[in-house]
């Protein structure tokens, strides 16, 4: 024994002098070796670096670099990464390395932007999709929102309008508010700069990836403004190496739609405009008589043939609009120095004449490795738009009469047509341009191995003009006022000042802790002013010269507010298998009184990866299956600024005098101005008392893939409930106002969201893929907040003389309120049988229903007759590459939604009328001083399946061109098809109130693009 013991003892020397002797040698050849590590342009944050055959390595840091100390030239090194396939590297003279890792198609892990860092997909707690910026179909988009459509489960782009430039409704989850925003906050490169629903600032094609954060474990990390979910938008940036340049490049051709809501017959217009009168009991126009100095022919005349005029509006105002958009951006850089630089422009034709949207995007992006352990880096986006707006298409204008004159002058049917197409396209000035700045400055510090401080600076400086004027005599205002001009600014100041520590550590290969502490203060400054003038001596220089009205007024406003934060984050991952993510976030806000001043925002999430498990570590069936839980609170401050205070405010109103001079005026409240030039005195109350409104959401979810990943499946359930509502209520007028600003009321959004993700062939010459989604999602009115059955939301409707949306306790928010109807009375016996009286109850009127059984037709029967809020939202896409050939085709829909369609009697409906001889029970009579009530017989279905998109692209082989990286020609059609039971309303989809007024119509749109990279 004590030979053995003896022998050991001798080894161990033995092994011990070799040792050292290698380790001098070793000593005596190392140098440093510095690099980066990244996957598709995005640094690769903790990745391993290892020397091949030792234990010795290191870790990248948050910006992917690493540095290590290596023996001598004759060393490889290891680069590997979960979800990455590892490579090795000889490092022979080199002193810098710099790699990208390709995905490992089995072991996919993706890298997932949360507030104030990243994070591993596997150790992901909360509900976040997200948006690869390759699953986008290439399409003409004025904002980012619009690409978003049907791209992440629970999120509804409500795209309303067809016209350039317009805004979109975004809703994540639900409405959460009677009064204040309800959009997701948009935070772009850590920069939360707003509400989403028109972002301008960015150019997609400098879009890197796009994250969703739907719950609150996700979302309470922005504390007060992460109460309706967030949208973060990460940008690219430099990689390095050589100068890369990308160029994108599209045309597209916009048709307007084919079927209008219009009678082009201009015998059957006259027809029909002389039965709605004589119904009312009026004289009828078109009889061949003079009326207001314009001739009416009769009815034969224009059936004749010998009247001659018939004029198609929908030839003359509407048009094939032309579009293109370019972009070029080049990157590159070195080990210390990371540059990108891009340029974009845009240009629209809008279908409507005289409508037309321009943009122009700059932006540049700059890191800086100062020191081995301190980088910076600059961020400056530069946006400038240009738009001339007409919405007024005048399509169901007479077709009996020209457009023209003889002479080439406006023909006006008498001294009142202020709706002439022709004249609000080419002679009504309604132009807006502005421009943005957004600047976001960091300086990056690693303290010691794990540990990182990073401040940052953000600026986001937007102004804005508007200008409009209406002719002398050619409008309404143009002729009460004889010429109408104004000129309106905008401006506004967004400071955002953060700074916070970011830790990571790992421990015995079993525990990962990593965590976030910091704070913030944020200052917003908005400044508007406008100039109006009435009365001008002739038209030459339309708004230029306001100061020569007759009479003009200014008005002006001042709007701060100082938002300061404390947050903190805490991950801990337990083996790869057990996940707990902790945050807190505090927010004072300057728009709540003393008492109220702070909120105090929390949440935690748990999450359980199983395919870790021994029972499922080696399944060939499952590949990945996590279950999440989540719950978290989260505030909402959008209220506007002071009111908290009593506010006290300056008008002026027009005096008695015969010189049509003005007085100021003194008093409490806020002033809003009048067509009639009288200051109103509306809200202004203070309440010291207001605080935060809280949503609380509880998440459960669950992520499921099979097959290596070739199945995935993620399913979430949730719970969301705000209480406390901001919100505005009326109170009696002899108090000297008439609304103050209050906390009540609570709403309830409950849901599920599934999304499938379908591999169904990976091959080399061809690939397939489906992706689907839908959600469902319950909105309830728990509380109102006063004792009020029914509670007006939305303006009235002047149609209805009252309103149409409501809120109703138990019902969701903006449900439909009014009448139900059944049919269309036949005989005056039905009419007065049904509870009608005098002209309701003639034949060919809608038939209103007594729904209390008291003999009476009012406004105690009254009930919801619809709801604007869809049941499911849904979309799917298919994506198939053979060889050099590519195909995508995206479907998005909606199901279970009512539209309130304004437009359902009128234009083409007219046709089928009411009438003796045709007893319609769809349509009512003709009569033109006809009462409407809001009812259910202007209720439509507003579910619709809309194939979206459908791309088809090739792929040039460009391996033997050394200058080229890549050469790709594309073709898109955008809208071609909707399927929908929606009538005479060109488009089924409409804002998120429901109504429909007879929208600026969606086109299809063709195009043809160019993808170029040079290398």
């Amino acid at each position: 024994m004590k030979g053995i013991l003896y022998s050991r003892q001798k080894l161990q020397v033995v092994l011990s002098i070799i040792l050292t002797f290698t380790s001098l040698t070793l000593f005596a050849q190392e140098r440093v070796v510095k690099g980066n590590v990244t996957s598709e342009d995005q640094p690769l944050i903790g990745a391993n670096v290892l020397i091949k055959g030792t234990s010795i390595g290191t870790l990248t840091d948050f910006d992917g670099n690493f540095t290590l100390t290596v023996p001598d030239d004759n060393t490889t090194l290891i680069f590997s990464y979960i979800g990455f396939l590892t490579e090795e590297v000889y490092v022979g003279t080199k002193s810098t390395i710099n790699i990208g890792l390709k995905e490992d198609a089995e072991q996919l892990e993706e890298i997932v932007v949360v507030g104030y860092g990243t994070m591993k997909k596997s150790d992901l707690t909360g509900a976040v999709n997200k948006v690869q910026m390759e699953d986008i179909p290439q399409r003409p988009a004025a904002n980012v929102e619009q690409l978003l459509q049907g791209q992440a489960a629970g999120l509804q782009i409500i795209n309303s309008s067809g016209q350039p430039g317009s805004d979109v409704d975004v809703r994540l989850r639900g409405l959460n508010s009677f009064s204040v925003n309800s959009s997701p906050l948009l935070v772009v490169d850590g920069f939360p700069i707003g509400n989403a629903g028109n972002l301008k600032q960015i150019n997609p094609n400098d879009i890197k990836s796009i994250e969703v954060l739907k719950d609150a474990s996700s979302a309470a990390i922005y504390g007060s403004r992460g109460s309706n979910g967030v949208i973060m938008i990460t940008t690219k940036k430099g990689t390095g190496g050589k100068m890369k340049i990308d160029v994108n490049s599209r045309v597209s051709v916009a048709t307007p739609p084919s079927d209008y809501n219009v009678i082009t017959n201009p015998a059957q217009f006259a027809l029909i405009e002389n039965e709605g009168r004589v119904n009312a009991g009026l004289q009828p126009f078109y009889v061949g008589e003079t009326f207001q100095g314009t001739y009416y022919p009769s009815v034969s005349e224009i059936a004749s043939g010998a009247w001659g005029t018939s004029t198609d509006w929908t030839d003359l105002v509407f048009r094939n609009a032309l579009a293109q958009d370019h972009n070029v951006s080049a990157s590159g850089g070195n080990e210390n120095t990371k540059y990108y630089f891009s340029l974009g422009y845009l240009a629209q034709d809008g279908i409507n004449i005289g409508d037309d949207y321009s943009r122009y995007n700059m932006r540049v992006s700059l890191d800086q490795k100062i020191y081995r352990n301190l980088t910076a880096g600059v961020n400056v986006i530069y946006n400038y738009t240009n738009r001339n707006a007409n919405s007024t298409s005048g399509i169901g204008r007479s077709p009996v009469f020209p457009a023209y004159n003889e002479d080439g002058s406006y023909f006006f049917i008498g001294a009142q047509d202020f709706y002439h197409p022709m004249v609000w396209a080419n002679d009504v000035l309604n132009n807006s341009h502005g421009q943005d700045f957004i600047t976001n400055m960091y300086v990056n510090l690693k303290i010691m191995e794990g540990l990182e401080l990073k401040t940052t600076m953000n600026v986001k400086s937007g102004n804005s003009i508007t200008d409009q004027y209406e002719p002398i005599g050619k409008t309404w205002n143009g002729a009460e006022f004889v010429g109408y001009g104004s000129l309106s600014n905008y401006n506004d100041l967004d400071l955002l000042s953060e700074t916070y520590f970011n830790y990571s550590k790992s421990i015995n290969d079993k525990h990962r802790i990593s965590a976030m502490a910091g704070w913030s203060a944020q200052r917003y400054t908005r400044k508007t002013s406008a100039l109006t003038g009435r009365g001008f001596v002739n038209d030459n220089l339309a708004n230029q010269d306001l100061n020569s009205a007759e009479s003009s007024s200014v008005t002006n406003d001042y709007v701060s507010s100082l938002l300061l934060s404390g947050i903190g984050r805490l991950n801990y991952v337990y083996d790869d298998r057990f996940l707990i993510t902790a945050t807190m976030r505090a927010d004072g806000s300057s728009k709540f009184g003393a008492n109220n001043k702070w909120g105090y925002f929390p949440s935690v999430a748990v999450g359980w990866n199983l395919q870790n498990e021994a029972f499922l570590k080696n399944s060939e069936v499952v590949s990945q299956l996590k279950l999440r839980a989540s719950w978290g609170q989260a505030g909402n401050q959008g209220l506007p600024a002071y009111r908290i205070n009593e506010r006290y405010g300056t008008g002026r109103y027009p005096t008695t005098n015969a010189d049509g001079t003005f007085a100021v005026g003194f008093g409490p409240g806020a002033y809003s101005y009048t067509s009639d030039g009288v200051y109103k005195i509306w809200e202004g109350m203070s309440n010291q008392d207001l605080k935060w409104e809280t949503t609380t959401t509880t998440n459960i979810g669950v992520d499921l893939g099979l097959f290596k990943s070739r199945v995935m499946l993620t399913a979430e359930v949730y719970h969301k409930y705000t209480n406390d509502l901001l919100r505005e209520q009326r109170i009696a007028p002899s108090s000297g106002y008439d609304q103050i600003w209050v906390n009540d009321g609570d709403i309830l959004n409950q849901g599920v969201e599934l999304s499938l993700d379908l591999a169904l062939v990976e091959k080399k010459d061809w690939d397939w893929s489906v992706k689907g989604m839908i959600s469902h999602n319950r909105n309830e009115v728990v509380e109102t907040g006063n004792d009020l059955e029914v509670e007006q939301y939305g303006g009235t409707v002047e149609k209805f003389r009252s309103f149409v949306t409501s809120t109703i306790k138990g019902q969701p928010i903006g449900v439909f309120y009014g009448y139900k109807t059944d049919g269309i009375i036949q005989t005056f016996e039905e009419g007065l049988e049904a509870g009608l009286t005098g002209s309701r109850a003639r034949p060919g009127e809608i038939k209103y229903v007594d729904i209390n059984g008291d003999g009476v037709v009012d406004e105690k029967d009254r009930t919801v007759i619809g709801d604007p809020n869809p049941t499911f939202i849904y979309s799917f896409s298919t994506r198939l590459r053979y060889k050099n050939v590519d195909l995508s085709v995206l479907f998005t829909g909606v199901k279970g939604n009512q539209v309130f369609n304004n437009t359902k009697f009128s234009g083409a409906a007219y046709l089928q009328r009411w009438t003796p001889d045709n007893p319609s029970n769809e349509y009512p009579s003709m009569n033109s001083s006809r009462a409407y009530e809001a009812s259910d017989y202007w209720i439509e279905d507003g579910s619709y399946l809309r194939i979206q998109n459908i791309n088809i692209g090739y792929n040039f082989n460009s391996e033997n061109i050394k200058w080229m990286d890549r050469l790709r020609v594309y073709t898109s059609i955008d809208n071609p098809i909707v399927f929908s039971d929606f009538q005479y309303g060109y488009d089924p989809e409409v804002g998120g109130d429901g109504m429909h007024w007879g929208n600026y119509p969606m086109p299809t749109t063709y195009s043809l693009g160019l993808n170029v990279s040079f290398k």
